[in-house]
């Protein structure tokens, strides 16, 4: 129950009649084994683009259909960081998780990443052996892997189906395509298509002109434009509904993907989609979830606060905290990458091809890390002008006290600082600064051509002529240089 509404009498289908729907697939694989080639690809079949000429509307989602008449939605997006974030939020968006693995490259971290997400969430996996028209290409070698990870496939006794495809070559799409058709034929999908519309967001960005915009993929019911919704956290009616087309349409049904413009917010990529009946409720039921997450984004703060340890588990250490600010064409980039900074706390994990961009990367890495090294600086230099005396000083109050009146010639002089007394190039006294005037008022700093009297601890011997610098405590970093003939150099 969240601000009177109860939500779950909203999504409820029991008693509904169900009807089937298209397939919900999401894309997933390795860095550079041919994801994005393939979506591309994949769009392409697709008789409704060969109509309209080509997509160029940027969705979170497409819609491959086929001369059959049956139809399968794609999700351009999530990334794995989105993925498991919207898995975690409860957001079942996802049908069937195809596995893009090179032929060439074979199983890779990011390979099994994704074989962990899609176990995870309970999903069938349909593996795509992409670039199989290289000459370095091993599909066998590739199932093998994937056997050994775990994965049953249909050649070894399984239950996986696996496809070799060329997505440049644009071989074997058909056969993929049919391989999902059948996948989803036996899981049966079915989904009420009357009532209000249940959804999940899983692209959001905000535009210039229209505003906050949210692509979701309809999970039940029939979205109408003009509708109240309430998106996560954020509410608003429905001002224009698109299909992948970019064509503004009247209703939307299940497994559809349409993007959404009149929300007073931008949501989150996992976020739910009710409709509501009234702006009030909608208001209502957005005020609370928003209250809800403050106080538990205010008790996660002082749960971190006062109760997780400092990492380094050594007495007095310090925990640097590093603000960051994220900015991206989409909501679902920004929180992928967000989520990648997170993880940057316990690990480090970087992958390269050449030996030269691990070295130049670990370089960096060091000079990132490196604590620095104390040192002092002169912040700056002046010159003894005058000698003043103060007299007349009560017992309690100490013994008289010298002032040294001079003209700062270089830098700038600081109340903090430390102050070092020259006399012919050696140094007589080195002491904290005890006083700092300017035209008989205190100040913090003086800068360069200023005049001002100084008083320094320990020092009652100036001279005119002399010279007095200022002295800071500065955190020198190391200086990445150069990584050649296999060695870091840093200059420290």
């Amino acid at each position: 129950m969240e601000a009177g509404v109860n939500v779950r009498r909203l999504h409820s289908d029991e008693g509904a009649v169900l009807e089937p729907r298209p397939a919900v697939v999401t894309v997933m694989g390795h860095v550079d084994h041919g994801k994005t080639s393939l979506l591309d690809a994949l769009r392409l079949t697709s008789v409704a683009a060969k109509e309209a000429g080509g997509i160029t509307q940027h969705l979170g989602a497409f819609v491959v259909s086929m001369p059959s008449g049956a139809s399968i939605t794609f999700l351009d997006t999530p990334g794995h960081a989105a993925f498991s974030a919207m898995r975690a939020r409860g957001a079942a968006v996802t049908d069937i998780v195809v596995l893009v693995v090179a032929a060439d490259d074979g199983v890779m971290p990011q390979t099994l990443e994704a074989i962990s997400h899609a176990k995870a969430a309970n999903v069938p996996i349909v593996v795509a052996i992409n670039k199989c028209d290289k000459p370095s290409a091993n599909p066998e070698r590739v199932k093998i892997q994937l056997g050994s990870e775990g994965l049953l496939l249909e050649d070894m006794g399984g239950d996986v189906q696996v496809v070799e495809v060329s997505a440049l070559g644009r071989t074997g799409l058909d056969k993929l395509e049919e391989t999902l058709l059948f996948q989803a034929e036996m899981m049966e999908l079915k989904a009420r298509i009357n009532g209000p519309a249940h959804a999940y967001v899983v692209e959001a960005r905000l535009d210039r002109g229209r505003g906050p915009l949210a692509t979701m993929i309809m999970q039940s019911g029939t979205l109408v434009s003009g509708q109240y919704v309430v998106v996560g956290a954020e509410w608003g009616r429905i001002r224009a509904l698109r299909d992948m087309m970019g064509k503004v349409i009247e209703k939307a049904w299940p497994a559809m993907p349409v993007e959404i413009e009149g929300l007073r917010g931008l949501p989150m990529a996992g976020d739910d989609v009710i409709v509501v009946e009234t702006e009030d409720r909608a208001r209502m039921l957005s005020t609370g979830r928003k209250e809800k997450m403050e106080r538990d984004r205010l008790r996660k703060a002082m749960e971190e606060k006062f109760e997780i340890p400092d990492a380094s588990g050594e007495e007095g250490s310090e925990r640097v905290e590093m603000p960051i600010i994220i900015k991206a064409d989409v909501q679902g980039t920004a929180q992928a990458v967000t989520d990648s900074l997170k993880s940057l706390n316990s690990s480090q994990i970087c992958m390269h091809r050449v030996i030269y961009h691990l070295l130049e990367d670990m370089g960096k890495l060091i000079v990132q890390k490196a604590p620095g090294m104390l040192e002092i600086q002169v912040a700056g230099e002046g010159e003894v002008l005058s000698i003043f005396q103060l007299t007349g000083r009560s017992k309690s109050k100490g013994p008289d006290v010298k002032i040294a009146g001079i003209r700062i010639v270089d830098g700038r002089f600081t109340r903090s600082a430390t102050m070092r007394l020259l006399r012919s190039g050696e140094v007589v006294v080195e002491g904290s600064c005890l006083s700092l005037k300017r035209e008989k008022q205190d100040v913090e700093t003086v800068d360069k051509g200023n005049e001002c009297g100084l008083v320094i601890q320990g020092c009652d011997d100036f001279r005119i002529g002399d010279v007095i610098q200022c002295l800071e405590q500065v955190k020198r970093k190391p200086k990445f240089v150069s990584a050649e003939n296999g060695a870091v150099r840093i200059e420290c």
